[in-house]
């Protein structure tokens, strides 16, 4: 019985592993666009540059990839423990579990015969009263828990690959040119971002791409004339 309860859903992970990805391009994308624009507004060598920003992009993205992995542990923990509770509570405290599904259906509108029949159903079998009891009392969908691994996997790899678009401009161009280059690449990337992220909300594509477009620019200038300003007082 355990074995299926906490089985992995393949579809829910799915839809995980997309929140992920949306999550980690738009985090990847605009803070480091957001750090970059910031270090060549302080005027720094295109060298301090480079090296600053490989070294933020990798120490980001590793942060975001162990941050998703112990959330998401700690989240599935505490749904096992959850879990495990009910059972307990199934076990040593029937007629009080009975009573609970009773409530949980009379708020459903159920009453008398009907009532007592599904309570009677329902409490028959201990997986279904589990499954019950996971559902409407806890809020938990059975089987629908996420891979640790896989989602810090996700996180990181997506957060690592966007991220490096603001920085290679940077590589191959003087620092005057890659700022525009930059931050052109970028924010067409986040409109692109944004247009896909309505697979999942259900927006208008333009309207999310362009809202994403411009946080992107917001990001980069704030932060630019920030390190512009830090470096006039330096």
């Amino acid at each position: 019985m355990k074995k299926k309860m906490f089985s992995y859903d393949r579809e829910h992970q799915k839809g995980k592993f997309i929140r992920h990805f949306i999550f980690g391009a738009e985090d990847g994308l605009i803070s480091t666009l957001g750090f970059l624009s910031g270090i060549a507004g302080a005027q720094l060598s295109k060298f301090t540059i480079v090296i600053a920003g490989i070294s933020e992009v990798f120490a980001a993205a590793l942060s975001m990839g162990i941050g998703t992995y112990l959330s998401t542990k700690s989240q599935t923990e505490l749904m096992h423990r959850n879990v495990e509770i009910e059972e307990s509570h199934i076990k040593k405290y029937p007629k009080m579990e009975r009573r609970e599904i009773e409530e949980i259906y009379i708020k459903k509108g159920f009453k008398g015969k009907e009532l007592k029949k599904i309570v009677d159903k329902i409490c028959s079998n201990k997986e279904i009263l589990l499954r019950e009891m996971m559902t409407s009392e806890l809020g938990i969908l059975p089987g629908k828990y996420e891979n640790p691994v896989k989602s810090a996997m996700v996180m990181f790899f997506t957060f690592f690959i966007l991220a490096l678009i603001p920085l290679f401009p940077y590589l191959i161009f003087p620092v005057s040119t890659a700022i525009v280059t930059s931050i052109t690449l970028t924010v067409l990337t986040l409109f692109l971002v944004g247009a896909v992220k309505t697979r999942l909300t259900n927006r208008p594509w333009f309207t999310s791409g362009l809202e994403m477009l411009i946080f992107g620019l917001i990001a980069a200038i704030i932060t630019y004339y920030i390190g512009e300003f830090i470096s006039t007082i330096y």
